[in-house]
């Protein structure tokens, strides 16, 4: 019997060993699982700190693309409803922005092609609003044609001017004054401490006499020219719709074909621009194809 206890309590120790030894394994592996974790969590965070989160970037701009395509869809969708009621006719033009051409065909044949320049795409915030310089999509008509046509540039062609140079933008309106050198407003000469010494300096001031911009240099003015971008001091300044300043002669080539919402069909100047998405929307031709066309 005691043989027989003896036995039963060594085997009750070796069981005991075993569970301590299983448990000492089970801590052990935990202990390396740990330590394998912590490891795999500073690689991630080197691979993230060496990318700058390069999966994050992706994942947002890939959200992003998404929610530009849908908005695209639905420019798309808004214009096929807009071109329903235009009935087709003989003779079509088509505008193809993927290979900026453009087409005329006249009884089911290809009359015409020539190169073209089409919207460049991007974006311009202005007023919390954001200005897409895209070629609109869907069908259209040819409403009305020019030869030698002005161009009157919006305001957005000043901001995005002024913008491109880093200068601040001055609205001038019709009954203002501003200071001709700095682009602030325009201060009485008279008035200050050079009044109290009697020789106040002559102030060169800006201001809008009915079509005209002119500079007035102490009682001497002098027009600004037509179609020139007007600048005062760090400042772009956009004149008044109807003044000379605001209006742009050849800009536009010889010929214009009026679409509407102020898009069109026109010449260019810049012709070694063709074949590129580089306007604003209009869609751009040399003078030779827009007068043949």
């Amino acid at each position: 019997m005691r043989i027989i206890g003896l036995l039963g309590s060594w085997a009750l120790f070796v069981l005991a060993i075993g569970l301590t030894a299983f448990a000492v394994a089970g801590e052990t592996i935990n202990i390396r699982d740990s330590r394998r974790l912590d490891r795999i969590a500073t690689i991630d965070s080197l691979i993230a700190a060496r990318t700058g989160n390069a999966a994050e970037k992706l994942r947002a701009a890939a959200g992003q693309r998404s929610q530009e395509l849908q908005q695209l869809q639905g420019r798309v969708d808004e214009a096929v409803k807009k071109s329903g009621d235009i009935p087709d006719a003989d003779q079509t033009i088509f505008v193809s922005t993927a290979e900026n051409k453009v087409y005329v065909r006249n009884g089911g044949q290809t009359v015409f092609d020539a190169i073209a320049s089409t919207g460049k795409g991007t974006t311009l915030a202005v007023d919390g609003k954001t200005k897409v310089f895209d070629t609109p999509i869907g069908k259209f008509k040819v409403i009305s044609k020019e030869e030698n046509p002005q161009w009157v540039p919006p305001d957005w062609h000043y901001i995005e001017h002024a913008r491109k140079k880093g200068m601040r933008v001055v609205k001038l309106e019709r009954g203002q004054s501003i200071d001709a050198t700095s682009g602030g407003p325009a201060s009485s000469s008279d008035s200050g401490v050079w009044s109290w010494l009697g020789d106040a300096p002559k102030r060169s001031t800006m201001k809008v006499k009915g079509d005209r911009v002119v500079i007035d240099d102490g009682g001497v003015e002098r027009d600004l020219p037509p179609g020139e971008m007007i600048y005062a001091g760090g400042a772009v300044v956009i004149p008044p719709l109807g003044t000379a300043p605001r209006k742009f002669d050849k800009v536009l080539g010889r010929f214009r074909l009026n679409l509407g919402d102020g898009y069109a069909i026109h010449g260019t100047q810049e012709t070694t621009k063709l074949g590129q998405s580089v306007s604003h929307g209009c869609v751009r031709l040399g003078d030779a194809d827009i007068e043949r066309l």
